[in-house]
C-alpha cells in the first residue's frame, strides 16, 4: 500500500471562506438599507390643564343613556343630542382646548358611541380621548 504523502489532509482554503464572507457582508449592507427609523408621535395625553381645568367626562350606558359627569343628558333615543352639543359648545367657547373623555360600557351599542363622536365635531371638540370601559 503505497500512499501520497499528505493523503486525507485538507489544507486551509481561504478563498472559499472570503467568498462567503463577502456574500454575508453584501447582505448586511443591504438589509441595512431596507430599514425603516419609526418616528416618534407627539401626542398630548388628556389631564390637568395649563389653568387647572380638569377634563370633561362623557359616560355611555348599555342602555345609550349619555351621561356629563355622571348627570344624565339628553334621551337615549335621540341621535342627534342637542343638550350634550349645546354644553359642549358652551365648554369650547370658553376653552377651546379643554380634553373631553368619552367612557362608554363594554356594552355600550358602537352606534350610541359614534352619536357622542358627532356631537363633539359638532361642537368643534380639539381634545377627545377614550377611558377604559366601565362595568
Amino acid at each position: 500500500m503505497a500512499s501520497s504523502v499528505g493523503d486525507g489532509e485538507f489544507g486551509f482554503q481561504i478563498a472559499p471562506m472570503l467568498d462567503i464572507l463577502f456574500v454575508l457582508l453584501l447582505f448586511f449592507m443591504v438589509s441595512a438599507g431596507a430599514q425603516k427609523h419609526e418616528a416618534s408621535l407627539t401626542t398630548q395625553l388628556p389631564g390637568q390643564g395649563p389653568a387647572g381645568t380638569s377634563p370633561v367626562q362623557i359616560g355611555i350606558d348599555a342602555d345609550g343613556q349619555v351621561t356629563w359627569y355622571d348627570s344624565p343628558i339628553d334621551t337615549p333615543i335621540d341621535h342627534n343630542l342637542p343638550h350634550l352639543v349645546s354644553q359642549l359648545h358652551d365648554m369650547m367657547a370658553t376653552n377651546p382646548k379643554q380634553p373631553v373623555i368619552i367612557t362608554p360600557t363594554r356594552s355600550t351599542r358602537h352606534q350610541r358611541v359614534i352619536d357622542v363622536l358627532n356631537a363633539c365635531h359638532v361642537a368643534k371638540v380639539q381634545n377627545l380621548a377614550f377611558g377604559s370601559p366601565q362595568d
